[in-house]
C-alpha cells in the first residue's frame, strides 16, 4: 500500500469516529432519562414536590398555600423506588406521612400518557390525569428545603438606651440574616423595604443592656425583631440568624466591627495582581 493510499485511509478512519461520536451524542432521550428530575403538581392550594433520582429512587413533599398563596407549612415527606415496565411509571413507597398521597407499603402503577422535557401526563389508576411540569434542577436535599432563603442584611451598630445619664456608654453590634419561609415553586424573593432597617435600628437601640446582656437575652429580642421587620417583608420572615453580636463600650471596636464586616474578601487574581503591582515597584 502506497503512503497516499495509507493516508486516504487514516482519513477515512478519523472521519468515521468523529461521525460515530456526533450519533452518540444525539441519541434521543429514553423514557427513563426524561422521568429523572424535579417535578411539580399544583393540587388543591398545595404543591406536591417530586424529585426522581436515576439511582431508582424517590423523595416527594406537600407544600400547603392559604388564600393569599404564600406558604403556610410543609404537610409532609415520602419516599420509595421506582421503575418502568413498558409504557408504565411504578412508584413502591418505603416511608410516608402524606397517606392521602403516597400510602406506607403501597405501589402505584402510572400510565404515561406524555413525557418530554418539562412536562409529565400520567394517568392514575382511576382514570384522573396528573399534570406535573419540571421545576429547576437542584440537588434532592436543597429542593426539599428549597425554600429556606437567606438575605444577609448590613451590620448594625447602635447606642443601647440607658436608665441613667451618667451610665457609660455601650454599642451593640450585629451582624445578621433574614430566614425567609418557604416558597412556593418558582416564586419570586420578596425585596426587603428600604425602611426595614430604619425600624430594625429604632428597635434595638430602644434596648437596654440587660435586655441584651447573654445569649438568652439575644435570642428573645431577635424573635421581637422578626415581628418589627415582617411588615416590611410581606411576612416572609421566619427567623432571624445572628452570626456575630458585641457589645462594646468604644467608638473604635464599634468601627473594627463595621469594618470587618462590611469589607469584601478580595480575589485570588485581585490579590496576585496587586503582588506583582508592589514587585514592580
Amino acid at each position: 500500500m502506497t503512503r497516499f493510499q495509507y493516508a486516504i485511509t487514516g482519513i477515512f478512519l478519523v472521519f468515521f469516529m468523529v461521525f460515530s461520536v456526533i450519533g452518540c451524542g444525539e441519541r434521543e432521550k429514553k423514557n427513563e432519562d426524561l422521568v429523572v428530575g424535579n417535578w411539580t403538581q399544583y393540587r388543591n392550594r398545595a404543591y406536591v414536590l417530586l424529585i426522581i433520582s436515576p439511582k431508582g429512587t424517590w423523595d416527594s413533599s406537600v407544600r400547603i398555600a392559604d388564600v393569599t398563596s404564600k406558604i403556610v407549612k410543609s404537610k409532609g415527606n415520602a419516599k420509595g423506588s421506582w421503575h418502568m415496565e413498558e409504557d408504565q411509571l411504578i412508584f413502591t413507597v418505603m416511608e410516608s406521612d402524606l397517606p392521602e398521597i403516597w400510602g406506607q407499603n403501597d405501589t402505584s402503577f402510572f400510565e404515561i400518557v406524555e413525557l418530554g422535557e418539562q412536562i409529565m401526563l400520567l394517568k392514575e389508576e382511576n382514570g384522573r390525569v396528573s399534570e406535573w411540569k419540571k421545576s429547576r434542577s437542584l440537588k434532592i436535599a436543597d429542593a426539599l428545603t428549597e425554600a429556606a432563603v437567606v438575605i444577609p442584611m448590613k451590620p448594625l451598630a447602635v447606642n443601647l438606651n440607658k436608665n441613667r445619664s451618667n451610665t457609660q456608654d455601650r454599642y451593640l453590634c450585629l451582624n445578621m440574616s433574614l430566614v425567609l419561609k418557604e416558597l412556593m415553586p418558582d416564586q419570586q424573593i420578596p425585596v426587603l423595604h428600604p425602611k426595614a432597617r430604619e425600624a430594625a435600628v429604632l428597635f434595638l437601640s430602644s434596648l437596654f443592656y440587660e435586655d441584651v446582656k447573654d445569649f438568652d437575652q439575644v435570642k428573645l429580642q431577635k424573635s421581637k425583631l422578626v415581628d418589627v421587620l415582617n411588615p416590611y417583608m410581606d411576612g416572609f420572615i421566619k427567623d432571624i440568624e445572628v452570626e456575630h453580636v458585641i457589645i462594646s463600650t468604644t467608638m473604635e471596636k464599634v468601627e473594627e466591627f463595621i469594618i470587618e464586616h462590611t469589607m469584601v474578601p478580595k480575589k485570588e487574581g485581585d490579590a496576585e495582581g496587586e503582588e506583582k503591582k508592589d514587585q514592580e515597584k
